[in-house]
């Protein structure tokens, strides 16, 4: 049996995407033949299910370098094949130990995998020691190697690297009429059009341009996230939202558990992410919301206009007029059926991380898959 540990700064429910993916991999990773498999995350994450098929391991306080001593001590009783780091996650925040985990865990002589979920340079120079670090490296993100300098590409020469797109963590939901035009009352009249934010929000998600893109004589907004006032950005979305052009016409649900998210997502007429450099299919609330077939206006510096297989418009970064023309002709446009636009198999994803994992093992763990 191959013994994996996965390391994530953050782990449900505690709020993180990297979070919610690394749970959706570690049940993924339970479910391969011969494979027994650990996450070793924050004390506020909650015990696991009875029913999972991975170990959790909460020891980290906040990944304090008081916390090297019980993570070493963790990672030695699990004494795992491979040690899986996840980069980056909102509960590392700025602490300089989990920067620290790749060089410690290989000290320890045990095999390290990284997976680095932002583009260059994420991290800062912070990340620079995890480049001398030998083992493996994963992108979720397509044109990795093409975006980073090529002074770090050389850095990183000697890693194995695999590219292992990700995928939304809410699944297709299939509402009645009944149940989408409950959930619509919630949030809207019916001579206007619903229209969704979902995710983090950060100065880079350019959430303070839907209130330009979305017209609230036609639109009622409705976002799916957390604002916290002690947050300059996040304050300034506040203020947006209790505008007087916007008052009764806009709501905050706070943080949804993802079935819920998902049914207001299923329910909406158009699902915004107006991202400032560009966003793209790796982006898992971007797959959340096509994965229900509504129509999500987002922004790209590599693809532009309509994409009907998609059901996507994909606009110049920080073209608010054309956003704005893009939503007026296409939101409430539906993709039926559950077509697999944007979302990949867990179960692939899985099986894509054994074959890496096998690679950086050799021989003892070379046998196939059956």
């Amino acid at each position: 049996s191959m013994k994996i540990l996965l390391v994530t700064g953050s782990f449900p429910p505690m709020k993180c995407g990297v979070g919610d993916y690394s749970a959706h991999l570690a049940k993924s990773l339970g479910r391969e033949k011969d494979t027994s498999v650990a996450v070793l995350t924050d004390t506020a994450a909650a015990s696991a299910p009875a029913d999972t098929d991975f170990h959790l391991l909460p020891v980290a306080h906040g990944w304090r370098i008081s916390d090297i001593p019980p993570v070493m001590k963790t990672i030695s009783r699990w004494n795992p094949d491979i040690v899986h780091i996840k980069y980056p996650t909102q509960g590392y925040g700025n602490r300089k130990l989990p920067w620290l985990l790749p060089a410690i865990a290989c000290a320890m002589r045990y095999k390290v995998v990284q997976t680095w979920h932002e583009y260059f340079p994420m991290g800062g120079y912070a990340n620079l020691l995890n480049t001398s670090v030998p083992g493996g490296l994963i992108a979720v993100r397509p044109n990795y190697m093409e975006m980073m300098p090529s002074w770090y590409r050389w850095l990183i020469r000697n890693k194995i690297f695999a590219f292992i797109p990700n995928t939304s963590t809410i699944p297709f939901t299939q509402l009645t009429p009944a149940e989408t035009e409950e959930i619509r009352a919630r949030f809207t009249e019916k001579s206007k059009q619903l229209v969704v934010y979902f995710g983090f929000v950060y100065p880079e998600k350019g959430v303070e341009q839907i209130f330009e893109i979305a017209d609230p004589s036609k639109h009622n907004l409705v976002l799916i996230c957390d604002l916290e006032p002690s947050n300059k950005y996040q304050l300034k979305i506040l203020s947006l939202l209790k505008n007087a052009v916007w008052a009764g016409r806009a709501t905050l649900t706070g943080f949804l558990p993802k079935e819920e998210a998902g049914r207001i997502l299923a329910a909406a007429d158009a699902v915004l992410f107006p991202f400032r450099k560009g966003g793209g299919e790796w982006n898992t609330s971007l797959q959340a919301a096509a994965t229900q077939g509504t129509f999500v206006l987002t922004t790209s510096t590599l693809r532009h206009g309509y994409q009907p297989s998609e059901n996507i418009f994909y606009s110049r970064p920080g073209d608010v007029k054309e956003m704005h023309e893009a939503l007026i002709a296409h939101a409430g446009v539906r993709r039926t059926g559950t077509s697999n636009v944007h979302r990949t198999d867990w179960e692939a994803i899985a099986a894509a991380h054994v074959i890496l994992y096998r690679k950086i093992l050799g021989k003892q763990f070379s046998g196939s898959k059956t």
